[in-house]
């Protein structure tokens, strides 16, 4: 089988197409999923710490002690919403996450809310990630920074590549930036304290004597930098969506990852944010807090430095890859209950759903534009979502264990877990929503309702397609035959601008449909060009009179079906529209003619009582006669 130039080039991209009978076999072992569904919860440790002293730094050095008990809080709730996370895996194998559990327990309304919040942050997530990456490429080399949202483009269109090419091929291709970030933030936490308590101490960064308060400390303020270190949690999620990705035992090896994922995240959290506090290290503009951490314990000339920035540049670019693992299975699930495009339920050649993962790459593009690739700019848009979606996951949970009581030994200790969780995310939400909403925040709380509408409509409109399409029985068949009944008369329009082969065997076609009427038509151009049509058809001798449809704007499409609709069908006239179009040899030659025909088709499937019937002529040489006249030419 031969292979065209565009497949050669896709294959060379994207690597050879997989069988549909391989999937079970592309399933991902705990090591590489662990990186695919966990990089951005990990990665969050990077900006997390730096979001709290950023809020606390407003009321002066004296408040950045607030920061270590802020991150032992955050750290807290991650662990009970994985404890929650896990039961929630085990007893939804099939994935979907907040999604499936709010549709299933507490309606679809919740879970469409839940879905929403979720694909909203999955973009987010993207954008954040990256842009954070770029800024930990920038705090090393300062000189690319008016550059940043041009490499932000670029790093997001690398990873939709990589996605593409396959869920396994990408994990394999990031465990390295994951794993690495782990070992050299793991042991910075450890030096960096051992240094502090065993070797006598760290060199201060900066004094926090010298940061002036904008304003006292109050329990508004706390909550803000707590909202803003709950940034760490995002993506907590994302394996419970991804389950069926897993290989058997696929809710045994979720929950073991989701258990090793909340670990490290609760040791790098708080670890990072003591070693900061112990180096008296505050926020700045155009160095990241753990690149400040990274020079107070490794040394700023150091290559442990060096090897921490390009590890967290690679990591917080690859964070977004739980975002492109979660966002299209989320999307293919949500396309599956009819709520999103069907397209998006479709598996590209390498077993990826490719819509899904070009959908999101576009999106998250579009942000980094809008927000000039600007973490902070975007950080306040960013939980509001997800704590939305985890209450929404956890309070379905409790009504999934109730509705199990008589069959489910010890439920009343898990629907109790999933209760705190519940209670203390739905609160963490109005904290975030109400602390950030004139930060950005709003933009999520009206962005989610708007996308439950647009859920709400293309499931409106399947519904409105499988009832007219709905198959009938026998017993329906005389009602249809009552209905569906021939035309008493039919009318043949043939449109044209040239006589030609392609012409005489569109004609041909015409005649022998056996209508009641043929009407040959052409739209008026200049004067000459109508003359010399004129004197070609008259010449033809076919017996039918041609008809000169006036178009004083030079249009072609808008005075073609003006004549058709003017031709009244009625109940019993059917209208069949005849279009001669060519077909050229190569693809891209395509793109050298106007596309008439085509537009000319879609504006008369417009019309519900006209058949279009097109007339193809391949061009197979050269010596072919001039088509140029009919109305793709």
């Amino acid at each position: 089988m031969t292979v065209s130039v565009t497949q050669s080039v896709k294959r060379a991209l994207l690597g050879k197409p997989i069988a549909t009978a391989e999937e079970h076999a592309r399933r991902l072992s705990k090591k590489i999923a662990l990186p695919i569904f966990s990089s951005d919860a990990i990665s969050s440790t990077a900006y997390a710490t730096e979001e709290i002293l950023i809020v606390l730094a407003l009321a002066g050095g004296a408040a950045l002690h607030y920061s270590v008990p802020i991150a032992v809080a955050v750290a807290a709730l991650l662990v009970i919403v994985a404890l929650s996370y896990q039961q929630t895996v085990r007893a939804y194998p099939g994935g979907g996450g907040s999604y499936i559990v709010g549709s299933e327990n507490l309606g679809v309304g919740y879970g469409l809310v839940a879905a929403g919040a979720l694909l909203v942050d999955y973009v987010l997530t993207v954008a954040v990630s990256v842009a954070s990456g770029v800024a930990a490429l920038t705090s090393a080399l300062p000189s690319l920074l008016d550059h940043r949202v041009s490499i932000a483009i670029l790093m997001v269109i690398g990873l939709a590549f990589a996605n593409l090419r396959g869920l396994r091929e990408s994990g394999v291709l990031f465990s390295v930036p994951t794993y690495s970030f782990v070992a050299l933030c793991g042991g910075l936490v450890l030096v960096g304290l051992g240094r502090h308590y065993l070797f006598g101490g760290l060199s201060p960064v900066v004094v926090d004597g010298s940061m002036e308060a904008a304003q006292g400390i109050t329990l508004f303020l706390i909550l803000r930098a707590f909202s803003g270190g709950c940034s760490a949690m995002t993506g907590t999620e994302a394996i419970s969506n991804g389950v069926p990705m897993f290989k058997p035992p696929e809710s045994k090896n979720a929950a073991v990852s989701l258990g090793i994922m909340a670990g490290i995240l609760a040791f790098l959290l708080i670890g990072i944010t003591l070693v900061a506090r112990l180096a008296h290290v505050v926020p700045g503009e155009t160095e990241t807090v753990l690149s400040q951490v990274g020079r107070a314990v490794f040394g700023g000339r150091s290559l442990l430095y060096f090897g921490l920035q390009a590890a967290t540049a690679s990591i917080l670019v690859v964070a977004s890859q739980a975002s492109f693992a979660g966002f299209p299975q989320l999307s293919s699930i949500l396309a599956r209950d009819g709520f999103l495009p069907r397209q998006l339920m479709n598996r590209g050649d390498r077993l990826v759903f490719s819509n899904g993962v070009i959908g999101l790459a576009l999106l998250a593009i579009v942000l980094l534009i809008l927000f000039d690739a600007k973490v902070h700019s975007m950080i306040p848009l960013y939980a509001v979502g997800v704590f939305t979606s985890f209450t929404i996951s956890q309070a379905g949970m409790v009504r999934h264990w109730w509705k199990l009581r008589e069959v489910s030994p010890g439920w009343v200790h898990r629907a109790a877990l999933n209760g705190v969780g519940a209670a203390l995310t739905s609160t963490v939400a109005v904290v975030v929503a109400v602390v950030k909403f004139t930060h950005g925040a709003w933009m999520v709380v009206v962005a989610v309702p708007l996308l439950v509408l647009l859920f709400t409509a293309i499931r409106r409109h399947y519904a409105d397609v499988a009832r007219a399409m709905e198959p009938v029985d026998t017993r329906e068949v005389e009602r249809l035959q009552a209905r569906v009944t021939p035309a008493a008369r039919t009318t043949v329009v043939l449109f044209i601008s040239q006589v030609n082969e392609l012409t005489l065997r569109s004609l041909h076609f015409a005649r022998s449909y056996r209508a009641d009427a043929i009407k040959v038509v052409t739209i008026g151009g200049d004067e000459d060009s109508a003359a010399q049509l004129r004197r070609n058809w008259k010449a033809l001798d076919s017996g039918i009179e041609l008809i000169v449809q006036p178009s004083p704007y030079r249009e072609l499409v808008r005075p073609a079906v003006a004549f058709v609709r003017s031709l009244d069908p009625g109940q019993d006239h059917s209208v069949v529209v005849v279009i001669p179009e060519f077909v050229v040899r190569h693809w891209w030659e395509a793109a050298l003619h106007n596309q008439n025909a085509l537009r000319l088709k879609g504006a008369l499937l417009l019309v519900p009582w006209v058949v279009v019937v097109s007339i193809p002529f391949h061009l197979a040489g050269p010596d072919r006669a001039d088509p140029s006249g009919d109305p793709q030419g």
